[in-house]
């Protein structure tokens, strides 16, 4: 019989991110093949070819096949007779999802198969107001297993049929870690991030202007006194980069993956909402928030942390980043106790590498390997972990 295999499907250019610690953990915790399974859309999208090249890397580093899919029949034809787990970075009927939801929906049986919440504000998970004008309130999954952030009762964009698939693991990212010999570009000052491709951007309004306005504004001020500041594109909209947008001669460029991003070396950091501000929250470093000055823009899954509009506003952060960071932090950390986020990366390790191993070895030795239960509520696991829990603590039936 052939070994198990665990297939990791890459769509978006930022599933590279997402799937890159759980492809080391599968590589390094089972017996298994791994497959990484890449959609032709990933390679379009892939301009510059460095997310071709981080995969290309990371299939030597865990000795992993890679295959590149056009159709669903090509996703058979690599899992036909084969058994073990599927899992995608990003997956839901949307149409920007659509090559994993079709994957998702031809894999075999023999097949546990798995999505996850790749972003602190995702379609499907918890949405933003922007979200739902741009895809509506209904999004589903082709996957057996849905993997978020934070409890049930906080991802408020999960529908009601998709909650019995859901099982806490809290984010991947948190156990990134930089490779050895990876070489960024100087750290200089703190760290802007735009996401200006974002449908936040347009679904409600053209917010992309004013926080370009405000950032040059504010590279000009740190000019007037020698100092300087750190733009980072996002890695999938690549927006100042594809638009070719002239940056002040004060602005350094990084581009790299966020794995190999030390973002504790920087002195702040501000992006409009976006995962990345979380990122910077788990870094430990004060973050704000970018929103418009009229207010139009949702932030609401953001409420706790700094909030900034105007230039007078991004100056004051900066100020109190350095006189007074540490009210800066307890405010983030109060943000993240509220959000309910597990955050713990020894904590997230253990709940994937339970359900790895659940798909892999079958419910009862995955629950068995990973300990104690307590890590969702019984009612809303999915089938076969409900099953792992009642195999290893020897009772008949999950609690109330």
């Amino acid at each position: 019989m052939m070994r198990p295999a665990i297939v990791f499907l890459f769509n978006l250019l930022q599933d590279v991110n997402i799937l890159r610690p759980l492809v080391f953990l599968a590589a390094r915790d089972c017996d298994a093949d791994i497959v990484l399974l890449v959609s032709h859309t990933f390679t379009s999208r892939d301009r510059t070819a460095l997310w071709q090249r981080e995969l290309a890397r990371l299939a030597v580093d865990v000795d992993a096949a890679t295959h590149v899919f056009e159709t669903s029949l090509d996703v058979y034809a690599v899992l036909e007779g084969r058994r073990g787990l599927l899992l995608a970075g990003s997956e839901s009927d949307l149409f920007g999802h659509h090559e994993t939801h079709s994957a998702m929906q031809v894999a075999p049986s023999g097949f546990l198969k798995v999505t996850l919440q790749h972003g602190y504000e995702c379609v499907g998970f918890l949405q933003n107001q922007e979200h739902v004008l741009s895809h509506g309130r209904t999004v589903t999954f082709a996957a057996d297993v849905i993997c978020g952030w934070s409890a049930p009762h906080r991802l408020t964009a999960l529908v009601a049929s998709q909650r019995p698939k859901l099982y806490v693991t809290g984010p991947t990212a948190v156990l990134n870690r930089p490779r050895p010999g990876a070489v960024p570009p100087p750290v200089v000052g703190g760290i802007v991030c735009e996401n200006l491709h974002s449908v936040r951007f347009r679904a409600a309004g053209a917010f992309g202007p004013p926080f370009m306005d405000t950032f040059n504004a504010f590279c000009a001020t740190l000019a007037s006194a020698g100092q300087g500041v750190t733009l980072r594109p996002h890695p999938g909209g690549q927006y100042v980069i594809k638009n070719k947008i002239a940056l002040p001669p004060n602005v350094t460029l990084n581009n790299l993956p966020i794995y190999d991003v030390d973002l504790r070396a920087y002195a702040y950091g501000i992006s409009a909402p976006s995962t990345v501000v979380l990122d910077m929250v788990f870094a430990g470093i004060p973050t704000a928030v970018w929103r418009d000055e009229a207010g139009v823009m949702d932030t609401t899954n953001y409420e706790g942390l700094t909030p900034i509009s105007r230039l007078a506003d991004w100056l004051a952060f900066v100020r109190d980043a350095v006189i007074r960071p540490d009210a800066l932090l307890e405010r983030q950390r109060a943000f993240v106790a509220s959000c309910g986020i597990v955050a713990d990366p020894a904590e997230v390790h253990r709940r994937f590498a339970r359900l790895i191993a659940c798909g892999v070895d079958g419910p009862s030795v995955g629950a068995v390997r990973a300990g104690p239960r307590d890590d969702a509520p019984a009612s809303f696991r999915p089938p076969s972990l409900q099953a792992a829990a009642r195999d290893a603590d020897g009772r008949g039936a999950p609690p109330p």
